[in-house]
């Protein structure tokens, strides 16, 4: 029997989710449903860790009662991850995720229209007739809106004050570059830990 690494299995998943929200980047819903499955995929890969290596020497990830203190290295990596602003986003926009629904998103688009100008020297006829023109214009269709960019919207929902998790520089910040360093980060934990408790 093949012996699955939970943990690196999620977080390839979690990359193929980026590949198909890149892929989605026009379309609204698929766009949609794929950022709030990466969400959920990004956190499950931080429980895959702590499931798959918690029992190995120098791992830790327990609270000291009396210091309120993690121990290990992973409760070092998970003092770390609180002060990564997007990583503390992360946590937020997840947990909204499942209670409340959607994550809010807002996108940046474009339409382009073309005109073709009928040149006409002085004292001469045009070459399409008015007629003709009128009857083209009918069939035009608008042209589809080119999405140029997508952004968190209306963070402030799922995002208190005094919360330690308050990130609200998310509004408005470009989802894929933060799920691009969601991933780098990741990808970063998941090997130094294979590397320490493989």
């Amino acid at each position: 029997m093949l012996e699955l690494n939970a943990t690196r299995s999620t977080l390839d998943t979690l990359k193929r989710q980026f590949i198909r929200m890149n892929e989605a980047f026009q379309n609204d819903v698929i766009f949609s449903d794929t950022l709030n499955e990466f969400f959920s995929t990004a956190r499950i890969v931080t429980f895959h860790i702590q499931k798959q290596y918690r029992g190995k020497k120098g791992f830790g990830n327990i609270v000291n009662k009396d210091t309120k203190k993690r121990d290990g290295w992973y409760g070092d990596k998970q003092d770390e991850m609180e002060k990564v602003p997007y990583l503390r986003f992360l946590i937020k926009a997840r947990n909204y995720r499942e209670k409340e629904g959607p994550i809010p998103t807002s996108a940046t688009r474009s339409i382009s229209y073309i005109m073709r100008p009928i040149l006409v020297k002085e004292g001469s006829e045009p070459e399409t007739l008015e007629i003709e023109i009128t009857e083209a214009l009918p069939t035009l269709k608008p042209p589809e809106p080119e999405t140029l960019d997508r952004c968190f919207c209306e963070v402030g929902r799922y995002l208190v004050k005094g919360d330690k998790v308050y990130v609200p520089e998310f509004e408005n910040k470009n989802i894929i570059k933060t799920c691009e360093s969601i991933i780098e980060y990741l990808d970063k934990l998941v090997d130094e830990c294979e590397a320490k408790f493989g």
